[in-house]
């Protein structure tokens, strides 16, 4: 299991100001969201000064362009996955949120595997595709750290994968994470799960006092 696991969730998207759905609609990052990667990233060299850790990202472009951005201060090389990818949206991908609401399908019951759009992915399937990739990873890793790219929605199930929480608390506990915000889970002494950062965000207050 890796020591030193580090979340973070890619800049803003073109998709956050143009009124786009997120999920799988491919955009790039705005200019905001260039200038949140760039500070995330230093914010990351700093704290991995001595330590090349393993770095991987959804390959959706949001993502991407926020781990290339992040692994050149670092010194490393992203390998970008499908399985980090945010929740499928289905046809509601490339739509915007108005239009999207129009495709919405009826609420099901339990809402972890209600679809909401038409060849969507439920919240259970997203959770399952992005633990069953950090199981794996856990395994390869070892005691490497690990720096992990992606989205608002798929950095959950990796929590809960972390706390262990078992399926029945997928649609009663969950977290927020904001656009380049760092979360870091690690092992006390006790060999206790850790969440040591969770949501940190202060390393962006610069973009707040110039906004």
């Amino acid at each position: 299991m890796a020591n030193d696991l580090v979340l973070v969730r890619h800049g803003e998207s073109e998709h956050h100001v143009k009124g786009l759905t997120g999920g799988w609609t491919d955009a790039p990052l705005t200019e905001v969201g260039r200038k949140q990667a760039e500070l995330t990233a230093a914010a990351l060299a700093r704290h991995f000064h001595d330590k090349r850790p393993r770095l991987f990202s959804s390959d959706l472009l949001r993502a991407k362009e926020t781990a290339a951005i992040i692994s050149k201060p670092i010194g490393i090389q992203p390998v970008f996955c499908i399985d980090l990818r945010e929740l499928n949206n289905g046809i509601a991908k490339d739509k915007t949120v108005a239009e999207a609401q129009l495709l919405l399908l009826p609420q099901t019951k339990p809402t972890v595997d209600w679809t909401p759009y038409p060849e969507a992915e439920s919240w259970r399937a997203m959770s399952r595709r992005v633990s069953s990739f950090i199981e794996r990873m856990a395994e390869e890793s070892a005691d490497e750290a690990v720096l992990i790219v992606s989205h608002g929605n798929a950095l959950i199930p990796i929590v809960h994968w972390w706390l262990r929480l078992e399926e029945r608390h997928w649609s009663t506990i969950s977290f927020q994470f904001d656009c380049g915000s760092i979360t870091r889970l690690t092992s006390n002494e006790w060999v206790e799960r850790v969440i040591a950062k969770l949501n940190d965000t202060s390393h962006l207050e610069e973009l707040t006092k110039n906004s």
